[in-house]
């Protein structure tokens, strides 16, 4: 099994890990740390949503109100899936952010080709709306324009030509970083870096020159526009 292969299987079931799995982590220092951190948010949620809530079963069918106790405990639940929901974001091992942008390219095939054609302008301003980020005109050429669901959330996903052929684009304004992360799994090299809003990602076929990635992320880095 490769990196994606076992970070996704353990994203599935953190708990569960056959021959194949034990025996990835056992020589991958990255995904050893992947399934320490997955083990850890998954004792995390589960003491989110250890809060006693009665048997609504149990309770009249009519009432003027709730007791307080029934009350409280209706507040717990609340704040128990807020809480949840925090965990989710905040604490989501960070690692995990690169399995998951490789394991969305798929999903767009389009997006890998090499072509001349540029996006149109209208497909241009439909992927960057609701981003709060514009792209100046000096930009690298893109000719491909999405706005694609990621991890719940629609972001911009670019596909710019360059000289080392076509590179994928995924402006993350919601996702932070904290520091710089380069990566080469699932047929993919890339680099996630911080930006003045969350993160920006660049990805190309593994055999790309990291010079090459590198130029992309610079070019691409300069023509962003974040709004205040």
């Amino acid at each position: 099994m490769n990196c994606l292969d076992v970070r996704r299987a353990l994203g599935a079931e953190p708990a569960r890990r056959g021959p194949e799995i034990e025996a990835h982590l056992g020589g991958c220092a990255a995904c050893a740390r992947h399934a320490v951190e997955l083990a850890r948010l998954d004792g995390i949620m589960l003491r989110a949503l250890r809060v006693p809530v009665p048997d609504v079963a149990q309770l009249p069918l009519i009432a003027p109100a709730p007791p307080r106790t029934m009350r409280w405990a209706l507040a717990a639940g609340l704040a128990a899936t807020a809480l949840l929901a925090g965990v989710l974001w905040s604490v989501y091992p960070r690692e995990a952010l690169a399995t998951a942008l490789v394991g969305h390219m798929p999903h767009e095939p389009e997006a890998r080709l090499r072509t001349d054609l540029p996006a149109t302008p209208a497909a241009l301003a439909a992927a960057l709306a609701g981003s709060g980020v514009s792209l100046d005109p000096a930009a690298p050429r893109v000719t491909y324009a999405m706005s694609c669901l990621f991890r719940l959330r629609r972001v911009p996903h670019l596909v710019v030509q360059t000289d080392a052929g076509p590179m994928t684009v995924m402006v993350l304004t919601r996702e932070h970083v904290s520091g710089r992360e380069d990566f080469n799994e699932g047929g993919y090299r890339g680099v996630i870096t911080p930006a003045r809003h969350g993160s920006l990602a660049v990805l190309a076929p593994a055999g790309t020159a990291a010079a090459a990635v590198d130029a992309t992320l610079a070019r691409v880095t300069a023509a962003l526009h974040y709004a205040d």
